[in-house]
C-alpha cells in the first residue's frame, strides 16, 4: 500500500504573444529553464505553505 495520498496537482500555463522575435521567445524559454527561476518559485511555493498550519506536515513538490 501506498506510503503517501496525492491530494491535489496544479499546472502552470505560460503563454507568449504571438509576434515576437524568436529571440525574445528565446530568452523566455531560457528564463523558465533557468535554476533561478525555479530557485524562486520552489521559495514562493514554501512560504505560502507556511501560510497554512494544516499543510505543514504535506510535502510539496516542483517537477520541472
Amino acid at each position: 500500500m501506498a506510503r503517501v495520498l496525492l491530494l491535489d496537482e496544479f499546472h502552470i500555463s505560460v503563454s507568449a504573444p504571438r509576434g515576437l522575435r524568436n529571440a525574445e521567445y528565446a530568452a523566455m524559454r531560457r528564463t523558465l529553464n533557468g535554476l533561478g527561476f525555479h530557485t524562486n518559485l520552489c521559495r514562493a511555493i514554501r512560504k505560502v505553505q507556511r501560510q497554512y498550519r494544516c499543510l505543514t506536515q504535506a510535502t510539496l513538490k516542483l517537477n520541472a
